[in-house]
């Protein structure tokens, strides 16, 4: 075996190196999972604690915070109640709804290009704060609050105006003159028994349940690189998509060559009986 020859291994070997010690450190970093309260074993399109961001798609970046996981999304904060990989659904509920229907900050729900409502389950909360006296007779979907120093009366209701029938009229030119609207989506399941006696008890352990969320986030290609053996993950700078592979013959690199070794001797060293990738790369030189 020549000199010549043996240059093309040196170059595949050495020149590569660095991307393959890259590639082969994510693979591994991306094989973990995301673990926290309920959650558990939780990989793409998902990052956090011992993922780092490279193994998730952007904007799906979870928190654990005194083992409550938490995504956020459009600056809002929302508690992760559970996920669903075979429909690419999680259920999630806002945090600033929590303990009470009065957050510090009046904002509704938005969401990201890649994460839509669920249809199926889906009904929207609209609460209105700062609305005047007297309110419309026969409506007892009210609660009071104390926002940033300021007493104010609150109102919700669930679906459309319509839906109210006989107070509707009343109601849809009443709730304009209120000083803020919020809309925050429920799971119309929840809400199907405070209907008939609304009260903002009720109602806030109802939004408390969560709603659904369906992802798009290149999963049919994570599936076919993990039926690869490889870890999905993205392009941080490029936010395009991203198979991490094992590459075990990235160890060759730190063995010299010398002229008088036989090439077999080199297959030997370099292949893992496991893995016919190297050896498949170097047969045709």
């Amino acid at each position: 075996m020549s000199w010549l020859i043996l240059l093309p291994i040196i170059a595949l070997v050495c020149g590569s190196a660095p991307v393959f010690a890259d590639d082969d450190e994510r693979h591994l970093s991306c094989m973990n999972s995301f673990d926290c309260g309920t959650i558990s074993g939780a990989g793409y399109p998902f990052s956090g604690s011992d993922m780092p961001g490279y193994c998730g798609y952007p904007g799906f970046e979870l928190s654990c915070i005194n083992q409550d996981p938490e995504i956020t999304i459009m600056r809002s904060t929302y508690k992760l109640h559970g996920i669903n990989n075979q429909s690419w659904t999680l259920n999630v509920s806002r945090t600033d709804y929590t303990e009470n229907l009065c957050p510090t900050l009046l904002s509704n729900t938005s969401l990201s290009p890649n994460l839509s409502s669920s249809n199926s389950d889906h009904v929207e909360v609209t609460l209105s704060y700062g609305c005047p006296s007297p309110s419309p007779p026969g409506f007892s979907a009210q609660f009071t609050c104390n926002i940033n120093e300021t007493d104010m009366m609150g109102y919700f209701i669930v679906g459309n105006l319509s839906d109210l029938s006989g107070t509707a009229s009343s109601l849809n030119s009443y709730l304009p003159t209120c000083n803020n609207s919020v809309i925050v989506p429920a799971r119309q399941a929840a809400l199907v028994s405070i209907l008939g006696n609304p009260n903002a008890t009720q109602l806030l352990g109802a939004m408390n349940q969560g709603f659904d969320l369906v992802w798009s986030a290149n999963d049919p290609l994570c599936d076919t690189c993990k039926s690869s053996g490889g870890q999905c993950g993205c392009n941080q700078t490029t936010t395009a998509f991203t198979c991490y592979r094992h590459l075990v013959h990235q160890q060759a690199r730190a063995i010299p060559l010398s002229r008088g070794r036989k090439l077999a001797s080199y297959l030997e060293l370099f292949h893992d009986p496991e893995d016919n990738t190297f050896l498949d790369h170097l047969i045709p030189v």
